[in-house]
C-alpha cells in the first residue's frame, strides 16, 4: 500500500517506522523533511504528495486546520484516513465523564482536549463515502513514557484501556503496532479506538 504519514515527531516517527518495516510505500511529510517538505495547508501540496495513496495519517498536533486540510485530501484521492486520537477526550470507564473532567486534570491541557474533541466532531460530520479512524493511546503516554516495544496491545470502544490497577499506559511503538495493524487489516471504521497495555 501506499501510506502518507504526515507528521514526523514522536509518534508520527515511530509509526514511518513500524509500517515502512511492513514492506508498504510509505511517504514522511514534514516541513523539514529530507524527503517530503511542505505545509499541510498548502492545498496544492497535500493533493501533490496524497495523490494515489490508500492511506493518509494524520500525527500532526490535533486542530480544525489540520484534520481538514488531510479529510479534503482523503476525498479527493479515494484514501482511508487514519488520525493520531487524544486520550483526554474519552472517559477512563465506561460512562464515566471525560479523562477531561475527572479531578485533578490540569488546566493547561483543556485547550487540547477541545482541540482533540473538535477534530472527533469534524470527522464525525465527514461525508459518508470517507472511511476514517482515530487511534487514541493510553492516558500515559508520550515522550516522558517511551516504553519498551512488547508486540502487545489490548483495545476498547467504549472507554481508554486500563489495567487492574485502573493504570492506562501505552509505549509509543506498541502504539505503532496497533496503529499499523489496523491499517493492515481495517476494523475500525468512521470512529475512534483506545489503545492500551
Amino acid at each position: 500500500m501506499k501510506i502518507v504519514v504526515f507528521g514526523t515527531g514522536f509518534v508520527g516517527s515511530a509509526l514511518v517506522r513500524e509500517i515502512t518495516s511492513r514492506g508498504h510505500e510509505v511517504t514522511a511529510v514534514a516541513r523539514h523533511s529530507p524527503t517530503a517538505a511542505g505545509n499541510v495547508l498548502d492545498p496544492a501540496f497535500v493533493a501533490e504528495v496524497s495523490s494515489g495513496a490508500d492511506v493518509i495519517v494524520s500525527a500532526l498536533p490535533a486542530s480544525d486546520e489540520n484534520v481538514t486540510a488531510l479529510l479534503g485530501a482523503a476525498v479527493a484521492s479515494g484514501a482511508r484516513l487514519g488520525v493520531v486520537g487524544g486520550s483526554s477526550v474519552l472517559p477512563m470507564v465506561e460512562g464515566g465523564p471525560r479523562l477531561a473532567d475527572t479531578p485533578g486534570f490540569p488546566a493547561w491541557l483543556l485547550p487540547r482536549t477541545e482541540a482533540h474533541a473538535r477534530v472527533l466532531e469534524i470527522l464525525g460530520s465527514a461525508p459518508t463515502g470517507v472511511d476514517w479512524f482515530s487511534l487514541v493511546p493510553a492516558a500515559n503516554f508520550g515522550p516522558h513514557q517511551p516504553g519498551t516495544r512488547t508486540g502487545a496491545y489490548r483495545t476498547s470502544t467504549t472507554a481508554l484501556v486500563t489495567d487492574d490497577q485502573g493504570r492506562s499506559v501505552l509505549g509509543v511503538e506498541d502504539y505503532a503496532i496497533a496503529f499499523a495493524d489496523e491499517i493492515d487489516k481495517p476494523a475500525t471504521h468512521r470512529t475512534w479506538l483506545a489503545v492500551g497495555y
